[in-house]
């Protein structure tokens, strides 16, 4: 299975490079114009990317990504003690521990070089254009979450509703970290929050780091993560979260109302001392 997996990456890869060059910038977003024309002077990012158990994916997406001009740096966080990953390209730089979870893919947020923090799973990859309108979006204003996958509460405040594909930048309660830009030093609010919440990240339980860190953003600036139009494309993922633990609908929707209790009741103090100073 691992050898056809690699394969089919390696063939999606060589298309998505063939397609790149192929691709004209599409008019929604920041700025026009050919990524590889303008991205040279730009600002640039780190990516931030968790390794498990998928590593021919990590390494598929390290051959795409470390070839983009604005992206600058790559901290590969591997979590499998039985594995200790490295890679030869000097953009990327490796960290190997123990099963630490999801959480870490803060942690090593926290040890990039750039404040235009681009935090991936190891399943999807972007496009250059992309990559390149995410970082134009963050430079226009680092207040803010920038993501292709948003999420909103149902009716019933269960989670949740998809925000995917948009055309046009929409606003959501949530963003996924499949794939989302955001500033480095809103990090820390995410450990503060875990703190406040005391909550325990839990794959098996549904995970919640991205609802977790969506709320304490928009707590830290007043702004909700944005849904903005882009491509990617997925890669196989014969150990995602949904095959290991099944449905995850029921726990993260526990983790969605912990955060909302938690955002209403800090607005709420905030509130009460300017009106009793």
């Amino acid at each position: 299975m691992k050898p056809l997996v690699g394969l089919a990456n390696g063939l999606l890869t060589m298309w998505e490079q063939v397609r790149g060059r192929r691709r004209r910038r599409a008019t929604t977003g920041p700025a026009e114009g050919s990524g590889s024309r303008w991205a040279q002077d730009g600002p640039a990012a780190t990516v931030i990317l968790l390794n498990w158990q998928r590593p021919s994916n990590v390494r598929t997406i390290l051959d795409v990504y470390t070839r983009y001009r604005r992206i600058a740096e790559i901290i590969v966080w591997n979590n499998n003690p039985d594995l200790t990953f490295t890679h030869s390209d000097p953009k990327v730089r490796s960290v190997n521990s123990g099963e630490l979870g999801l959480s870490t893919r803060w942690a090593a947020a926290l040890l990039a070089s750039h404040g235009c923090l681009i935090v991936v799973d190891d399943d999807l990859i972007a496009d250059e254009d992309t990559i390149d309108r995410l970082i134009e979006w963050h430079h226009r204003d680092p207040e803010r979450a920038y993501t292709l996958h948003g999420r909103n509460p149902t009716l019933d405040n269960e989670y949740a509703v998809h925000v995917d594909h948009v055309r046009q930048p929409t606003e959501t309660l949530m963003h996924l970290t499949r794939l989302v830009c955001l500033d480095r030093r809103y990090v820390p609010h995410y450990f503060l929050a875990l703190e406040e919440l005391g909550l325990r990240i839990d794959p098996a339980r549904g995970g919640g780091e991205d609802i977790v860190m969506s709320f304490a953003l928009t707590h830290a600036t007043g702004k909700r993560p944005l849904v903005v139009p882009g491509s990617y494309r997925d890669l196989l993922a014969p150990n995602g979260l949904a095959n290991r633990y099944g449905s995850q609908r029921q726990n993260r929707t526990l983790i969605m109302r912990r955060c909302q209790a938690w955002f209403d009741g800090s607005a709420r103090s905030q509130r009460d001392q300017g009106a009793h100073p």
